[in-house]
């Protein structure tokens, strides 16, 4: 969710691809730290420019100048801590990796060591358990690079094929947010309507707020779709 209204970006600053989960808690509650000395997790997908996996407690250094950046702050929701330090960054990590079944993952380069961002869903509550809500962002480093679509896609696919309840995934974007709206349309998901005036924001700006879905039987074995309802 989007902190403050962006204001367009200098044509040399590449477009943010942030769409953080907006059923985030309230902060990150207080979670033991998880042992450094464990392996390297095994990745859940390994695609053609990057691989998705469980953090390990290592990564924390890198997560955390990644989150820092307020290009990626100002499009997160305003629990997003900012200015965002290792603490924080080892207490989302022992939270996601405490989770059972874990569902918030990190994004990495081929070889596992060099933190791309993360992605994650959450189920909606009550009679709407079978939709996940999907959240990911992407390190500035590689942005305009296609990881984000490529993870996206990867993950939504895997999600569907991993929890056989999950019957459509949704994304909730804020105004402003244009990078990634592409990224959805890219992936498939049609925008199904806009919520306006819903979000306050923490710079103290009353935003709308985009919805965009996929269906199971819309995403497998599907490709690129047009993103138009």
């Amino acid at each position: 969710m989007a902190s403050q209204q962006p204001q367009p970006p200098p044509a040399t600053v590449p477009t943010p691809e942030v769409q953080p989960p907006t059923t985030a808690p309230a902060s990150i509650p207080d979670v033991a730290p998880q042992p450094t000395d464990t392996p390297i997790p095994e990745p859940v997908l390994t695609l053609s420019n990057c691989l998705i996996r469980p953090y390990h407690p290592l990564d924390a250094a890198q997560m955390a100048a990644a989150a820092n950046t307020p290009l990626v702050s100002r499009f997160m929701r305003n629990t997003f801590p900012h200015p965002y330090d290792l603490s924080h960054a080892d207490s989302w990590i022992s939270l996601s990796l405490s989770a059972s079944p874990i569902r918030n993952f990190g994004i990495y380069s081929l070889d596992s060591s060099t933190f791309l961002g993360s992605i994650g869903v959450t189920p909606l509550p009550d009679n709407e358990y079978r939709t996940y809500e999907l959240g990911y962002w992407i390190a500035p480093q590689a942005w305009g690079k296609g990881v984000a679509t490529e993870a996206v896609r990867g993950f939504v696919a895997w999600v569907f094929g991993e929890w056989e309840e999950c019957l459509r995934v949704e994304a909730r974007v804020v105004e402003g947010n244009g990078g990634s709206e592409k990224v959805l349309a890219k992936v498939g998901f049609v925008r199904e309507g806009f919520r306006r005036g819903c979000v306050w924001s923490n710079a103290g700006e009353r935003l709308g707020m985009a919805i965009w879905g996929l269906l199971k039987e819309e995403c497998l074995g599907k490709g690129e779709g047009t993103g138009e309802a």
